[in-house]
């Protein structure tokens, strides 16, 4: 695993360091390793086709799905799109959720009104 060190400034003004493991060394072996970052965090299921494609052919996609998983992450990860480390089958909608009340919430509104 590749290390990374971070070093920066809070918002106290205190100086920082933060070192971590990261998942995917940058080697030829994976595939996604001259991709934009961007193409695994799907906006609609164009692009979500598009990086299942370039996993497919990896040879590192189960280890890749593993790290996904074990670490609850988001986007395409072993060909598979996640969301907190679970399998979602359609990237999420920008935007609110629309409000659904249930039909025990209607019924109380009526009888106050």
């Amino acid at each position: 695993m590749e290390i990374i060190t971070l070093v920066g400034e809070g918002f106290s003004s205190k100086t920082y360091e933060l070192t971590l493991k990261h998942p995917t060394p940058r080697t030829d072996e994976w595939a996604c390793v001259d991709e934009d970052p961007e193409l695994f965090h799907p906006d609609d299921l164009t692009q979500l086709a598009e990086a299942q494609q370039i996993c497919a052919t990896c040879p590192m996609r189960q280890i890749c799905l593993d790290l996904g998983l074990a670490r609850r992450e988001y986007g395409v990860w072993g060909g598979v799109l996640l969301e907190g480390g679970k399998a979602r089958e359609t990237p999420r909608t920008p935007g609110r959720k629309p409000y659904k009340r249930s039909q025990e919430a209607i019924a109380k509104a009526g009888r106050v009104a």
